[in-house]
């Protein structure tokens, strides 16, 4: 599905969300990158939401992901990458860095969800705050079988000092699943 070695890098110029309404973008992935709340709720409306882990596993985190969270050289971090998928059709390609120093209080179960979303889990907890959604537009061919280029965001959700970092690619087949649904959105 995923051309790894594109995906570890993930260093894209993000750009602020506010960049995206002065772009040619579908509105209905427009709703989708601007979204607030939490996706895992908005993806369980459209359909049987199932995530297959790909990874979840102590790892490094690309330089920009690391500068993005404030990273010193060399600290420990959980990488966990999933597919999203509807009705079992992959929707969303996730990755998240998840620093040792987050796992404290209910956090401390990150590293053990296992086929559980993490942003249902995230958004479950009362004082969460997320930095301002970034966007960019990752280049084609690097989701195996998709030859065209994919919209992404990411944002950091902090709760006990140290932030997680949630990068989420929604990809080409997320659209079907709007269109068919669009008066449940």
């Amino acid at each position: 599905m995923l051309n790894f070695t594109a995906t570890q890098q993930f260093d894209y110029q993000w750009r602020p969300l506010s960049w995206a309404r002065s772009n040619t973008m579908p509105p209905e992935l427009l709703q989708w990158l601007a979204e607030p709340a939490s996706i895992t709720a908005k993806l369980e409306k459209l359909g049987n939401l199932s995530v297959h882990v790909l990874q979840d596993t102590w790892g490094q985190p690309t330089q920009r992901e690391r500068k993005k969270l404030g990273l010193r050289p060399r600290e420990a971090t959980r990488v966990r990458e999933v597919l999203l998928k509807l009705d079992n059709v992959a929707v969303i390609y996730a990755r998240s860095i998840i620093p040792a120093r987050a796992l404290v209080g209910p956090w401390r179960r990150l590293p053990k969800l296992g086929n559980q979303p993490l942003g249902g889990y995230l958004f479950k907890h009362q004082d969460l705050h997320r930095s301002p959604i970034e966007i960019t537009q990752l280049p084609p061919h690097l989701f195996k079988g998709i030859a065209q280029a994919v919209w992404a965001r990411r944002s950091v959700f902090q709760q006990y000092g140290q932030g997680v970092l949630v990068n989420e690619a929604f990809l080409p087949a997320i659209l079907h699943f709007t269109n068919r649904n669009q008066h449940t959105l």
